[in-house]
């Protein structure tokens, strides 16, 4: 599977952080959620804000959640535990591979997989040259 890269071929010029949506915006402790990502890819997140924590597990505290999938058996399983386990007022990055990578599964398989489950996309990002991202949350009321 796709490890991080240190190339960097992002030409937004956006941090990644900040792309993913960490962002210093309380001086309150913030959890992000790290499941299932590939090792290293801390290092590819660079400085964060003082105020994140980083988690390899989702917790109460968890305002962020990102979400490593490599098959559509841990798109099945990411998906039951966000729709069960995020906390509510949180969103969560599935983050899988670039279609050149070959999965066997695209961006449309992690879309309906998640709207079944009752979350809503509403962002796309480019993480790296080897992962792209979906970020969702709950469907309002």
């Amino acid at each position: 599977m796709p490890q991080p890269t240190q190339k960097r071929t992002d030409y937004s010029g956006t941090p990644l952080p900040r792309k993913l949506g960490i962002l210093p915006t309380t001086p309150e402790p913030r959890e992000v959620a790290l499941l299932a990502a590939p090792e290293g890819f801390e290092q590819t997140l660079g400085e964060l804000p003082s105020s994140v924590r980083l988690s390899t597990r989702l917790t109460a505290k968890t305002f962020l959640a990102l979400c490593f999938i490599r098959s559509l058996a841990d798109l099945e399983a990411t998906v039951d535990i966000l729709a069960t386990q995020l906390p509510e007022g949180s969103s969560a990055w599935i983050i899988h591979p670039k279609a050149v990578h070959k999965p066997g599964f695209n961006q449309n398989h992690v879309r309906d997989t998640a709207l079944a489950r009752g979350l809503v996309d509403y962002k796309v990002c480019s993480v790296s040259e080897d992962w792209s991202g979906l970020k969702f949350a709950r469907r309002k009321a």
